[in-house]
This record gives structure tokens, sequence and C-alpha cells, in this order.
């Protein structure tokens, strides 16, 4: 080890002493105990989304951010979750990044090095917290806040950023999965149920909720094609259960589709197996870093706008984005340039009316997903190489060829390189085209929430194993 990446090491260790941590159990809880833990920790970052800001406008509470990091991050701007997850992320995605690239040199399987990257995690989170909580209070989101308040409300973002935090480590250390997969999945699964069931009536006369909303049609005598596509943000209407009900489908089916390629042990003559590479092969991932860069797009052009080109009226900042602020909120919305583009329509009427912005918008994120999807592979210890040598280590090769590193590598990239296009493809579509035909929770939210539930089938099953055949859990490496 370098003396510049002993120094490092040295300074995270120093500074993380400083930051208090949730402690693992003493002993190894039942499966009951973890989901315990696991709602208690829900619960409360559920009582936290519903308490306001202290000094933030009376019109900015409880309204909604624009963009897709309300989804990607379970945010609810105006409450203590205004910055949601998303500083845990962002964190999680750099680090992760740097390790991948070797720019950081840390060999996760030492239990040290492991330790080193949780606490470099956690001290960034919290500087992350401290220039987002920043932006938000001094650039302007929260409207005309009273200077006096605004640095108590800068520090409740930063406080209940920690809490968030310590949640996470909660459900982590003591509950099923993390808090940051269970979070996103009760933000999308709240959208879906409000659209579905919710008793609000919206400006066209109807019921937020589908099936109330269609009742009321029926009762009153009205048409059914009144709630077929609805004229207020797609909320809640008869295209949007269809579609949901279709796309979850499509998940749900993907998510079991592979392809195997065939193995076999080195020393043990006769045993052969197959290595499985999923379809979505990189998950998720690209759609949230996809999602990161368009809503970062849109956060710098418009505090560009804000400070340099409120009226518009510059040609050339006008092609990184033009904006009008709503009569309701202080968010701008975009009117034009990149960030119009990159934001994209979110319901069917918007794509039907401006068809060259949604189609953009499918085209841009399909390519960025793919563009992302083959770079998350190559720095997150997925690539054929990697592969490989994992492999072969385990004491694995593939039948009818050497066992040599760079043959295994170039056969396992045939299936890698293919899946990774083809997944990108699928989640970046679903993602950017779901919203067009009114998909409750978004394409981006179905897609985190069906990856997300589906974590939890075989992590459940995983736990119900070990606890009716406790000697499983010294083959899975618990004990």
């Amino acid at each position: 080890m370098s003396e510049e990446s002993a120094g490092i090491r040295k300074v995270f260790e120093v500074l993380s002493r400083g930051v208090p941590e949730v402690r693992k159990p003493g002993r190894k809880l039942s499966l009951g105990q973890k989901l315990i833990w696991s709602a208690l920790a829900l619960v409360i970052y559920e009582a936290m989304a519903s308490v306001t800001l202290y000094g933030i406008p009376a019109d900015v509470t409880g309204g909604v951010s624009p963009t897709l990091l309300n989804i990607i991050f379970a945010s609810s701007i105006g409450t203590l979750t205004t910055l949601g997850i998303g500083p845990i992320v962002t964190a999680g995605l750099i680090l992760q990044l740097l390790v991948g690239a070797e720019i950081i040199r840390l060999d996760l399987k030492k239990p040290e090095d492991r330790r080193l990257f949780t606490a470099a995690s956690r001290l960034l989170t919290l500087v992350i917290a401290l220039f987002q909580g920043a932006v938000y209070v001094y650039a302007g989101f929260f409207g005309n806040v009273d200077p006096r308040v605004a640095p108590l409300l800068f520090a409740q973002l930063v406080l209940a950023t920690f809490i968030i935090m310590l949640l996470d480590e909660t459900v982590q250390k003591w509950g099923l999965g993390s808090g940051i997969s269970l979070f996103i999945a009760a933000g999308v699964a709240g959208q879906i149920f409000n659209d579905l069931f919710s008793p609000f009536v919206l400006q066209d006369g109807f019921y937020h909720g589908v099936f109330l909303a269609l009742g009321q049609a029926i009762a009153e005598g009205k048409s059914i094609g009144e709630v077929f596509v609805r004229q207020v943000g797609g909320r809640g209407d008869l295209l949007g259960l269809i579609s949901t009900v279709a796309i979850i489908g499509i998940l749900i089916y993907t998510e079991g589709v592979r392809v195997e390629i065939p193995v076999a042990h080195s020393r043990a003559a006769g045993y052969r197996g197959t290595y499985p590479v999923k379809l979505l092969y990189v998950s998720n991932v690209p759609v949230i870093l996809a999602s990161t860069v368009f809503t970062n797009v849109y956060y710098i052009a418009s505090i560009v706008w804000s400070r340099f080109n409120a009226n518009n009226e510059n040609q050339f900042l006008n092609l990184l984005g033009t904006f009008r602020i709503p009569e309701e909120g202080h968010q701008p919305v975009p009117t034009g340039g990149l960030a119009y583009y990159v934001m994209g329509p979110t319901s069917y009427t918007d794509a039907v009316s401006d068809p060259v912005r949604a189609v953009s918008f499918v085209l841009l994120m399909v390519a960025t997903c793919v563009a992302l999807g083959k770079f998350w592979i190559s720095v997150a210890g997925l690539s054929p190489e990697k592969i490989a040598e994992q492999l072969i280590s385990s004491g694995m090769q593939v039948p009818g060829f050497r066992r040599a590193p760079t043959v295994v590598a170039s056969i396992i990239k045939r299936y890698i390189d293919v899946v990774t296009i083809i997944g990108s493809v699928v989640v970046g579509l679903l993602a950017s085209a779901a919203g067009y035909v009114n998909a409750f929770g978004t394409g981006t939210g179905l897609l985190l929430m069906i990856g997300i539930l589906y974590q939890y089938y075989t992590l459940l099953l995983r736990e119900r194993v070990v606890e009716m055949y406790p000697a499983v859990s010294r083959v899975l490496g618990e004990g």
C-alpha cells in the first residue's frame, strides 16, 4: 500500500470515529424480529415524510418535486424527507465507482476494507447532505425564505438525513434487506395505492382513485370514457390501470429470463452446473444513473436560469433551458432547451400534445441507459474479466475450453455484452415510455419496486430456509 493510500485510510478512520453508528445485535435475530425492526424503521420514515419543515413558505409545504428524484430518492418536498435517501444513494454510487475504477484501492472481501468503505460512505453522505441542504435553502428552491430561519431550515435537512442514515443502518443490521430499498418500494406502493383508492376529488370532478372514479361514473350515469383518459395529469384513470398491470407483468417475466452458461468443476469429475446471466444483468442501475444525470441537468439549468436568464432572453443560455414559474409553488417548470427534453412528458396528454419531446426523451433515456449500463459493469465488478476470475478462483471452468482467464472471459463476454445492451434498452424504454400510458407510480418507480420486491422475496425464502434448517446457515456463510 502506498503512503498516499495509507494516509487516506487513516483520515477516514479518524473522522469516522466521531460519527455515531448503529451497533449490530449481540445475537441472531429471528425472521419475525427482523420484520418488526424493518416495519418500525419504515413507520418512522413515513412519519418524517408527514412532518413539515419549520420556516418554509406555506405554499411549498407538502409540495412534490417535478423530477424523477422524487421516486428514486423517496423524497417529499417541504418535509423532513425533502432530501430523502438521496445523499446516501449518491455517496454509495460515488464510492462504488471510485473503488470499481481502482481510484481508491479497497478489497471489499477483507473485513477491515469493508469497514473503511462503510465509514467513508457515511462521511460522504453527510458532506453531500450539507451541499444539497445549502442548495435547497439558499438557491431559491423553497422560495423566499426568511434569512433568520434559513440556518435552522438548513440544520433540519442535515439532521433529518443523519436520522435517515441511521434508519437505513438499523434495517441492514437489525431488519431485512436495506432501508434504502424499503423506503423506495413503500413510496412507490403508496403512490399506486393513491391512484387506485384515493378519495380526494380532482379538478375534473372525479375521485383521484380509479376504482372510486369508475364507481362514481357508473353511479352518476356518466360515460366510462371520461375516466379512461383523464385530463388531470393521468391521475387514476383506466388507461393507467391497464398499463400498470401490463408493465408489472412484463417486469415479473423479464426478472426470470436468463441465459445459462454451462460450467464444470475442474477437480470434481462429473460435477456440472450453470452460471446464470439474467436478462436484466445490470438491474435498475442504468435508470437510476440516467435519471440522476437528467435531474442534475434540470437543477443546474434552473439555477443558471434564475440567476442569469430569468427573462429567457439569452439565446445561448436558452439552449440549456428556459423556464417559467407556475402560479402555485416555486419550482421552475421547463419550457424549452435541454432541460425541457431530459425531463420528458409525464402523462398521455402531455405526450400527445408534444410528440417530438416524447420521442426525444425516449431516445435520450435509452441511449443513456445503454452507455451507463456498459460503464457500470466495467466498474462494478460485473465485467466478463471479473466473472472469469471468480469462476476460476472457485475451481470452475467452461467445458471444452482451456481453464485460462482470457479464454473464459471471451466466452462469457458474448453473453454479457448482449444482455447488457438488451437489458439497458428494456429498462430505458419502460422507465421513459410508461408515463405516456399513465402508469401508476411512473415507469421508473415500477422498475424499482418490482426489482426490490423480487429481492425481498428471495431474502424471505432464504431466511425461512435458514430458520427451518439451521445447518444451512453454515453453507450460506451466516454463522
